[in-house]
């Protein structure tokens, strides 16, 4: 009898396995009729009702929406304990207008999984587009909470709901660093300065680092607004919070780093140095005016370049005197066109644009120096070295610079 049991059960299991390889096999296809072979091979598989009424409802040639939530209903009824396919039976079932039934999935949804941020996600997208928006917020914010990469993404459904900041910071956000910076980062995307200032005074109470980028971005839209002054207060807010211990101004000079002891920024009120064929540019430890280092280009005689990389954006008073000074070194600095420093007003080059002397071929450091006034409405200028295109048959420029101790201080009146 016992030989007999054991024989019947290996027959039995062999058949069992066999079945479930042909099933697999036809799941493992694209072919939606291979689906339902295996459906009927394996009536018990709630993934392949699921998948089914996936393609059926997602099919753009062909939906079926009614037969998807009847595939739907399948499989949940054979794995009850899942939220996955409860949340896709209800989103079925939002679609065929059924809204109370939907509902009620999607809270089954979470019962099944209470800690799922998909879950919240879902259910609270579909109660903003009933309308129930106190209860969508919630939501939300639940499921921020347990994933925060859905924080940008939700910022923008609730923006576009409600553009309301103090809604977004008080009942959607997570009270975390990452939230108010991805908050702070769509809203200056979306040009939302007020806004944006707002998320960024909670950042700022709340971030211990700077993110420069984050500073670029909300000071470049506060500048094109000509928001000048709290684009400068922000400013002026990273350069406190940052770690560095090199201090980002000296004296009452209005330069970011003029001595260059710090790495270049790249964006705001800092330092941007952009690379360009025919020079390097790098810090000098050895060669320097004061400090620690200086800045230099190396320029390896291959182009006639018209240099003007080096630059740094500054507020400044309209209609107010300032005293320009910064130091150059050369060596073998060729062409009858070499290195100076430029001033000018970036909105409008015909309200302002000096030019101290031009430095070729090898002078020790030597002081530039020019006064100028700005203009009435010049809110904002523009800080560079530059080397102007040599008209000369031999223009290819070869050499060395060194920069440092760049200020800007108002003008002492005579």
């Amino acid at each position: 009898m016992a030989a007999a049991i054991a024989a019947f059960a290996a027959v039995w299991f062999c058949y069992a396995g066999v079945k479930h390889a042909w099933a697999s096999h036809y799941v493992a296809s694209t072919n939606f009729q291979d689906w339902e072979r295996a459906s009927g091979i394996e009536p018990g598989n709630p993934e392949i009702w699921y998948r089914m009424g996936r393609f059926r409802q997602l099919d753009f040639d062909n939906p079926d929406v009614p037969q998807a939530i009847s595939y739907y209903r399948r499989a949940v009824q054979l794995d009850p304990p899942s939220p996955y396919y409860k949340l896709d039976l209800a989103g079925a079932l939002e679609m065929s207008g059924n809204m109370d039934e939907a509902d009620s999935y999607f809270r089954a949804a979470q019962v099944a999984y209470p800690i799922s941020a998909e879950a919240s996600w879902k259910y609270g997208n579909f109660l903003l587009r009933q309308g129930r928006l106190p209860e969508a917020y919630a939501e939300i914010h639940r499921a921020m909470l347990v994933d925060p990469k859905l924080i940008p993404e939700g910022v923008s459904v609730v923006w576009h709901t409600d553009p309301d900041v103090h809604l977004l910071l008080d009942r959607i956000l997570p009270d975390t660093a990452q939230a108010y910076s991805d908050a702070l980062g769509f809203l200056a995307d979306a040009q939302q300065s007020t806004a944006a200032l707002e998320v960024w005074r909670r950042l700022l109470a709340k971030d211990s680092h700077t993110d420069w980028k984050l500073v670029f971005k909300l000071t470049d839209l506060l500048v094109a607004q000509e928001r000048f002054e709290e684009a400068g207060a922000v400013w002026h807010q990273a350069v406190g919070k940052d770690a560095d211990p090199a201090p980002g101004y000296a004296g009452n000079s209005l330069v970011y780093d003029g001595g260059f002891e710090k790495d270049i920024l790249g964006g705001g009120f800092g330092w941007q140095q952009i690379d360009v064929q025919g020079s390097e540019f790098d810090f000098d430890a050895e060669e320097k005016h004061s400090g620690n280092r200086s800045a230099r280009l190396i320029f390896n005689g291959t182009e006639n370049m018209r240099y003007e990389n080096l630059l740094q954006y500054v507020l400044v008073s309209p209609g107010t005197r300032y005293r320009f000074q910064g130091f150059l070194r050369t060596a073998r600095i060729s062409t009858e066109s070499g290195m100076r420093f430029e001033i000018v007003d970036p909105k409008d080059q015909k309200n302002l644009d000096v030019l101290t002397p031009n430095e070729t071929g090898t002078e020790p450091w030597t002081l530039e120096q020019i006064d100028f006034s700005t203009g009435p409405r010049t809110h904002m200028i523009l800080i560079r070295l530059v080397r102007k295109q040599s008209e000369r048959l031999d223009n290819q420029l070869r050499g060395t610079v060194w920069i440092d101790d760049i200020s800007l201080v108002p003008a002492v009146k005579q």
